[in-house]
């Protein structure tokens, strides 16, 4: 069966619900549906970094990000959000700020943005922590 692009958007949300309200097995499946459907978009796999991540498989999230990124994604920003934050999880902090300096310098302003925000709140975590 073949989705059309508002039915793959739909199904994204869902996932990303489910994921929100700690179903990640099942946000999982869909985000695997969508991934083998259609494997040269990268929104799923955006989904899916976000189940490693929750999951705290923040490395597996990381080589997911680094290998769409390598081929050049269109989905550059949040490709990278979700990198910055798995490293930060990871207590990578320093590769995290420079992943966001990479944003920077590749004129991501809005993610930038984000990604202060994100780092921030990693931040605060680590020096919970230690």
């Amino acid at each position: 069966m073949q989705l059309d692009n508002r039915e793959r958007s739909m199904l994204a949300r869902v996932g990303f619900f489910l994921c929100r309200d700690g179903m990640v097995p099942e946000a999982e499946i869909i985000f695997a549906g969508l991934a083998k459907s259609a494997p040269e978009k990268d929104g799923p796999v955006v989904g899916l970094m976000l189940c490693e991540i929750i999951k705290g498989e923040c490395e597996k999230a990381v080589a997911m990000a680094n290998e769409r990124l390598d081929k050049g994604s269109r989905l550059s920003g949040p490709l990278n959000l979700y990198k910055l934050v798995a490293l930060g999880m990871a207590g990578r902090l320093a590769e995290a700020n420079d992943v966001r300096a990479n944003m920077e310098k590749d004129g991501l302003g809005q993610d930038v943005a984000t990604a202060d925000l994100l780092l921030g709140e990693l931040s605060q975590k680590a020096f919970r922590k230690a």
